[in-house]
Formats: C-alpha cells, sequence, structure tokens
C-alpha cells in the first residue's frame, strides 16, 4: 500500500492568524468590560497589564500556556479564542455569557434569561457557560418574546462575547 500525503487545503496565512488572534484577546476583554490592569488584578500575578497589552498588540508572543491562563481569567473557552469575531457576525452568531448573566437581577435579565434557558433546553446545548444564538433566535425573541430592538441590543452589549446587531438580523 502507498502511503497518502494530505496537504492542508490552502495554506495558513500566520501573519494574518495572529493578527486576528490579537485582535480578538482585546474584543473578548472589552466585552467584558474589562480594562488592562483589571485582567492583571483578576490574575492574582500570573499576568501583567504591559504584558496583556504586548499580547493584544503583538508586540510580544504568546504561549500556549498563557493563552490558557487568559482563558481561564476571561472565564471563555480557549477555542472561543481562536474564532474570528468577524466570522461569528457574519454568520448571524452571537455568543451570551450566561454566567454574567446569571448574576445579574433586573427585570430585563430575567426575562431574557428566561427565553434563553428555553432555547438552551430545546436545543440541548446547555453547558451552563456560554449560549450560541443565531440570528434566527435573536430575531424571535423580538417577534414573540416581546423585547424590543432597544432591549436587545442592551442585553447583547451586557452579556454577549461576540456583537450582532439584532435590527439587521431580521
Amino acid at each position: 500500500m502507498q502511503g497518502v500525503i494530505l496537504e492542508y487545503p490552502a495554506p495558513m496565512k500566520i501573519e494574518e492568524q495572529l493578527a486576528a488572534l490579537q485582535a480578538r484577546l482585546r474584543s473578548i476583554r472589552e466585552s467584558q468590560g474589562l480594562t488592562l490592569s483589571q485582567v492583571a488584578a483578576k490574575s492574582n500575578g500570573r499576568l501583567s497589564a504591559i504584558a496583556l497589552g504586548s499580547y493584544e498588540r503583538g508586540d510580544r508572543s504568546i504561549s500556549a500556556h498563557k493563552l490558557l491562563e487568559i482563558s481561564n481569567i476571561y472565564q471563555v473557552p480557549v477555542a472561543e479564542i481562536f474564532k474570528a469575531q468577524e466570522k461569528s457576525l457574519e454568520t448571524g452568531r452571537v455568543i451570551i455569557d450566561l454566567r454574567k448573566l446569571n448574576n445579574s437581577s433586573d427585570d430585563l435579565s430575567q426575562r431574557f434569561k428566561m427565553v434563553v434557558e428555553k432555547i438552551a433546553a430545546m436545543r440541548n446545548d446547555w453547558n451552563g457557560e456560554l449560549l450560541s444564538m443565531r440570528a434566527s433566535d435573536m430575531a424571535s425573541l423580538h417577534s414573540f418574546a416581546g423585547f424590543s430592538a432597544n432591549e436587545l441590543q442592551d442585553l447583547i452589549t451586557r452579556f454577549a462575547l461576540a456583537k450582532l446587531d439584532p435590527t439587521k438580523s431580521r
């Protein structure tokens, strides 16, 4: 039997991938409303604000160990750091941080939580931390759950890792 040579279908553009990773690190931090100093404080000395800023700008190489630490600090799966935010938006997907949602007690958040829990149960994809919602889910929230476009934008701003304009998903 002859050996089979498998080729990667397209060469990876390493510089583009690194730039996307750096942008994603910043995007996740900013989506959680954290400054570089706040992340450093959350890390209990494992990560400095200067180092994190350097990773985000691409001034410093980042190890797998540091990526895992950052993932742990942000409480997101490490795979989420590698997902291109633009691609998530193009496909109409929004990632809801259920931990943040569970820690919020205002009426709007509680209404949203009830609906999100029903969506998760129907799809059997509840992991307790993140929920990927499709554009159609967001449109349904507007149409069937009575959330206004402004309320949806507020909820997405507060609880999403990737942002989606709900008025564009209809």
